[in-house]
């Protein structure tokens, strides 16, 4: 071989080899979400889920033969700590926000990504700001408003209008209350009364005594877990009878822990279907997951971490071998009605609805649902 081609032949092996860790190099997304401050408990369940799904996608080879990094920043649930956040991960290379959590995180990261042009897939809200259609946000599941919404219709169904409030004192909870009151002035009716709850429920003994007094039939939550347990519990020790309804963000199976008999009746919103039924191929391969990773207990926020990430990988696939934040937004407004295995979501250019899923369970006494 002569010199010139013994030189030639070393760049084509150069070549070849760049070629090849190129395609090999992680595909990069990010997440913002409060790891620290008295909100950080929401991101637990969420974030098994998460794992789950990178963990079984990663060790099936990745995307287009990838594996999917994810990159994960404190925001201590700040929104201008969350938009900075998603303006270093975008600088460092993601090509997408995955699930920031909570509705203060989730506006913030928002504005970012909308500015950066980087598509935010599935925050852990459904607050109006961040569902509601923007050309970079793709919520998966329903607004908070929906959810709300088919709370009242049920209880008016069943005969229930004596219906009070009682929330975390902050934004994104505020918003939920104002919207079932207005869900209950539309049906001829009006809210009993409300109460804003401090975050670390120190006020939560107090709050409820004033909400007894008012002697609802139904107290609808939109509060964290430890804020619900506190808020629960000391309306049952002041001898007031009412049944409970929460949102989404209630984890059944924690209340249950902390509270007892006094958790029994709870009923919960979901925006996931049943975690426990193996019947749906989305929730076999949920399960599998979760037990290859040694996680045992099943949960509906793991199951919608492992879902909405579910969501991103699919978009993923379809963007191409090295995918960019702009190739990732056109393929997941491409799915129009995708099927993940049993549970479908929906996204178009002008149409960035995600799923429509909800249903209504009753905590049991052993914490598993009635549904």
């Amino acid at each position: 071989m002569t010199p010139a081609l013994r030189i030639l032949a070393s760049v084509v092996a150069l070549s070849a080899s760049l070629s090849a860790q190129a395609d090999s190099k992680p595909i990069l997304i990010g997440q913002t979400y409060p790891q620290s401050g008295p909100l950080a408990s929401l991101a637990t369940e969420p974030l098994t889920g998460i794992r789950a799904m990178l963990r079984a996608v990663n060790a099936a080879g990745g995307v287009n033969g990838r594996p999917v990094e994810l990159k994960q920043m404190d925001d201590a649930y700040d929104a201008v700590r969350a938009a900075d956040n998603v303006k270093k991960l975008e600088a460092e290379g993601a090509v997408a926000i995955l699930m920031p959590i909570g509705t203060t995180s989730s506006v913030g990261a928002l504005k970012a990504a909308n500015e950066l042009k980087i598509p935010l897939v599935a925050p852990y809200t459904g607050a109006g700001p961040v569902v509601k259609f923007s050309e970079y946000g793709f919520p998966v599941r329903i607004s908070f408003d929906e959810e709300y919404g088919r709370i009242v219709n049920h209880l008016f169904t069943v005969g229930i209008t004596r219906i009070a409030f009682a929330h975390n004192d902050n934004p994104g909870a505020r918003s939920a209350m104002e919207s079932t009151r207005k869900f209950i002035e539309e049906r001829g009716s009006k809210m009993v009364g409300s109460a804003a709850i401090q975050n670390d429920g120190s006020d939560a003994e107090a709050r409820a005594v004033e909400l007894a007094k008012l002697k609802p039939a139904a107290i609808v939550l939109s509060a964290t877990n430890a804020v619900t347990a506190k808020f629960i519990k000391a309306y049952r020790a002041a001898g007031a009878e009412a049944r409970f309804y929460s949102f989404s963000f209630l984890n059944g199976q924690q209340l249950q822990k902390d509270i007892g008999a006094d958790a029994v009746g709870v009923v919960v919103s979901q925006v996931v279907p049943y975690p426990w039924n193996p019947a749906l191929p989305v929730l076999a391969e949920y399960q599998a997951a979760m037990k290859k990773m040694g996680v045992t207990e099943l949960s509906y926020g793991s199951l919608e971490g492992y879902v909405s990430t579910k969501v991103l990988i699919e978009g993923l696939k379809r963007a191409g071998a090295n995918p960019t934040a702009e190739s990732l937004k056109k393929a997941l407004e491409s799915f129009k009605s995708l099927d993940l295995g049993g549970v479908f979501v929906r996204y178009g250019p002008t149409d960035h609805q995600g799923m429509n899923f909800s249903e209504l369970s009753m905590l049991r006494k052993d914490g598993g649902y009635v549904r």
